[in-house]
């Protein structure tokens, strides 16, 4: 359904390559499709340094030029043609509800619309939508997707420098709904009256999407992220950003996880848990949609120790992590363990992945 939602710039060749340039790192992805099955093809990330982008800013140019071009490089892939993602405060993925009409009606009622909700003027983005069918009121729900022109520009040309070619924008959120829609398969025609919570935990970041009767209905992004555990980490034990991480991840000496550093990690999962529950209870009271199905969440920061059962009990739901090698194939050059690291830290660019155009 989401492949239906129309490119925000340009038009390109049927294949393209994912590409993901988050706040930590960069990542690329080819997948093949041979009529019956996807198939991760290429897969490659290489981390940038700390602060290299931060809320659409690119502050270090040069550095993530050196990383687009290792990374791409990496993967050894076919095209030079990519498809980014776009996410963060200067895009929008909305529902709307409208009157309808004929295309110039709705046209015109989606840039309307549209100006109440987002949070820079109409003039300076580019904005897109999908007629996702008629509502119960008697009108139609539209799926609207913007982004600011100044920032677009400003990834497309750091994508250029690097000497790809960008064919697509998608906004990151409807790339996750691409991958989720891919993973569960027959799950959501067997539930298609169910309502199912979407998580997506990055490291500055985690993009919650609800995902309704086969559609997205709700899309938000919340400004927390397992980052914000390296942050605490150098912040209270004095250490820079690499001996950090290599703390969170690998632990001392012995590869034990200090007390302190569990400390930390269980102040900002209860963080990210507060505005998870936050985000949820809005959309409940606006709803009145109680009854979810489910949780799903992926992310580089959904293996903090402790995530899945923190969130059952906060959501009381059955949680879920997304594994997209549950109907996806991949090259035989990826090891097991490669495999389970790229479903955790790679479903946007995945989502991505698997736009054909023509």
């Amino acid at each position: 359904m989401i492949d239906k939602i129309k490119d925000i710039v340009g038009v390109g060749s049927k294949t393209l390559i994912g590409m993901d340039i988050g706040q930590s790192a960069i990542k690329f992805a080819e997948v093949s499709f041979n009529g019956k099955e996807y198939k991760l093809e290429s897969y490659s990330h290489v981390r940038l340094p700390e602060a290299a982008i931060i809320e659409d800013e690119i502050n270090k140019e040069e550095e993530i030029i050196a990383a687009i071009e290792e990374a791409f490089k990496a993967g050894k892939f076919g095209s030079k043609n990519v498809n980014i993602g776009i996410a963060g405060p200067n895009t929008v993925a909305r529902k709307l509800q409208l009157a309808g009409g004929d295309d110039e009606e709705i046209e015109d009622q989606v840039i309307w619309e549209a100006e109440q909700y987002l949070p820079f003027s109409i003039d300076d983005c580019n904005v897109d939508h999908y007629v996702m069918g008629e509502n119960e009121g008697g009108g139609i729900d539209v799926m609207i997707a913007a982004a600011r022109k100044d920032v677009l520009m400003n990834f497309k040309s750091i994508v250029e420098k690097a000497g790809l070619k960008v064919k697509v924008a998608d906004l990151s959120q409807l790339a996750l709904c691409n991958i989720f829609e891919l993973s569960m398969g027959d799950r959501l025609l067997e539930e298609s009256m169910g309502t199912w919570i979407v998580l997506d935990i990055g490291a500055q970041k985690t993009e919650l999407l609800i995902y309704k009767k086969g559609m997205p209905t709700f899309l938000k992004e919340l400004n927390v992220g397992g980052g914000m555990i390296t942050e605490e980490i150098q912040r209270q034990l004095g250490v820079n950003y690499n001996e950090a991480e290599d703390l969170k991840v690998t632990g001392d000496e012995q590869g034990n996880l200090p007390e302190e550093i569990l400390e930390i990690m269980d102040d900002v999962v209860e963080a990210i848990f507060s505005e998870i529950k936050k985000t949820i209870d809005f959309y409940v009271s606006s709803t009145s949609d109680e009854n979810f199905t489910g949780c799903t969440i992926t992310g580089g920061s959904s293996l903090i120790p402790g995530l899945v059962e923190g969130l059952q009990a906060l959501l009381s739901v059955e949680v879920e992590v997304m594994n997209p090698f549950d109907v996806m194939g991949y090259d035989t050059k990826y090891s097991e363990e490669e495999i389970n690291d790229i479903a955790f830290k790679g479903a946007t660019v995945l989502g991505l992945a698997l736009r054909r155009l023509g």
